[in-house]
């Protein structure tokens, strides 16, 4: 019980509840507002995080995670999904209760699944050598690719060079200068915080900017909060645990992400309604089923997090940087030389989801008002955090050089159609796919055979394998059975 007693000293401590508020309207306030989200959310306050003790920048990493991934219901029911319908009829109060309910529960059914799990699958990789932290690095990647558009080969690209940016600086094995083109600042390779900061942040206000603002008008009388009784939800909750259920098992996969989360858990609930005509046109199980999961891909994703250092979602990887500033490094070892700090970031996620339920019911109302702020004000005082947050961390114009290259290299990239998923999870896992793929050449003397000896990576790649083929093969029986 030491590791927990510590864990709880920690958290209680003014500053880390302090920081759990704020990152916590910090997250809501950034979720509601339009074309902002998670990834963006973390980026912005992960410059600031080089100041803080390891306990209180995690939990405010977390808390801005778990509250922006709300905050986007917020919007989602006051302009756009399911929950809209309920809105116009003049129920958005009752909608904004099941979405607050539905996102606490997911939210608090995902973290007690993190605790349970993530220590068993530590324990687990503790075992892992190069081989089989190389297959997950592969098993992520491709995943990522997969999930990020139609074009296979755009993804696969934009993920290469993402894992070729990695490669900059001095060899770690031989001391080599690889691109570091005569400046001393490359010798550690491209700084991590300020690359997040200008591909997630930069880019997308950048694309805001193009953007024409589209005015949104609701009756603000309509945003009280309205909790579901115990009544509803008893209800409702065979739909409240398959969603939290789909949620967290989405997000354990990584790169699929609480969009995907979301979808899914509203496709089922759907097809296993005896009324799924009325999705779509008011319904309170629209907007619970989407929510609940939506909330519960943040403890599925901090899973293979934690555990193998590989993000289970794009906002996972910038979170991922919160804890390199702080010298810690996700995986197995994290469990056994700093178990008070999983412990930590266990009960952290227990209480920001608390904390969720009084915020949102106290400000929902007024935070809404910022679905009507035009985006040229969001978008000048966002890169204006931007610039001072990079600029901070080292006090390095060269920091602010490289956010602004990597926001206009992410902004094309977004032009050209292609997702900027791959291009942060390969910057995420490219150092360890690279160690982990030298390592094994170098332990079989070059044979490329190293690769399928062991049992843990054939399995990993045997579950990559039937992901890739799945779909496909099943599609061509379905047809050929119909023919």
């Amino acid at each position: 019980m030491d590791p927990v007693l510590l864990a709880l000293s920690q958290l209680t401590q003014p500053m880390s509840m302090v920081l759990l508020v704020a990152g916590v309207l910090l997250g809501l306030v950034i979720g509601i507002l339009p074309g902002l989200g998670p990834p963006i959310a973390i980026t912005i306050a992960l410059p600031f995080t080089f100041y803080l003790e390891p306990v209180p920048s995690l939990v405010l990493s977390l808390a801005i995670y778990s509250a922006a991934v709300y905050g986007g219901s917020i919007s989602a029911i006051a302009t756009v999904q399911d929950g809209h319908k309920m809105f116009k009829d003049g129920r958005g109060g009752e909608a904004l209760g099941f979405s607050l309910t539905g996102s606490v529960i997911g939210g608090l059914f995902s973290t007690v699944c993190l605790a349970l799990i993530a220590p068993l699958l530590a324990e687990i990789a503790v075992k892992f050598g190069p081989r089989e932290f190389l297959a997950i690095c592969v098993f992520g990647l491709v995943v990522v690719v997969r999930v990020a558009g139609e074009n296979l080969f755009k993804g696969l690209l934009i993920g290469g060079i993402g894992i070729f940016l990695t490669t900059w600086g001095l060899d770690e094995m031989n001391g080599t200068e690889r691109y570091t083109f005569g400046t001393y600042h490359l010798y550690e390779g491209i700084p991590f915080v300020p690359f997040l900061v200008g591909v997630f942040a930069l880019s997308e206000l950048l694309i805001s900017a193009e953007k024409a603002w589209q005015p949104v008008s609701f009756d603000q009388r309509a945003l009280a909060v309205k909790l579901p009784g115990l009544r509803a939800l008893s209800q409702r909750k065979d739909l409240l645990l398959r969603s939290s259920i789909i949620g967290t098992i989405i997000g354990i996969i990584p790169g699929e992400g609480a969009a995907i989360g979301a979808f899914f858990s509203y496709a089922e609930a759907k097809r296993r309604s005896p009324t799924p005509e009325k999705f779509g046109t008011g319904i309170p199980e629209g907007v619970v089923a989407p929510e609940t999961a939506n909330n519960a891909t943040v403890g599925g994703a901090l899973v293979p997090t934690l555990t193998l250092g590989v993000p289970g979602s794009p906002a996972a990887a910038v979170l991922l940087g919160a804890f390199l500033i702080q010298g810690l490094a996700p995986g197995p070892r994290l469990f056994a030389e700093r178990s008070d700090l999983t412990y930590a970031i266990f009960l952290g996620l227990f209480l920001i989801n608390i904390v969720i339920i009084f915020v949102g019911l106290l400000i929902i109302r007024f935070a809404a008002r910022l679905v009507v702020v035009p985006t040229t004000i969001i978008v000048p005082i966002v890169m204006l955090l931007c610039f001072v947050g990079t600029f901070s961390v080292s006090n390095s114009l060269f920091n602010v050089g490289v956010m602004l290259c990597a926001g206009l290299f992410g902004y094309i990239v977004r032009k050209l159609g292609c997702s900027i998923a791959p291009l942060s999870i390969g910057f995420v896992l490219g150092p360890m796919l690279e160690l982990s793929l030298r390592q094994s050449m170098v332990i079989s003397d070059g044979s490329a055979a190293t690769f399928f000896t062991s049992p843990i990576a054939l399995g990993v790649y045997a579950v990559l394998a039937i992901s890739i083929f799945w779909s496909p093969v099943s599609s061509a029986i379905k047809n050929r059975l119909e023919q």
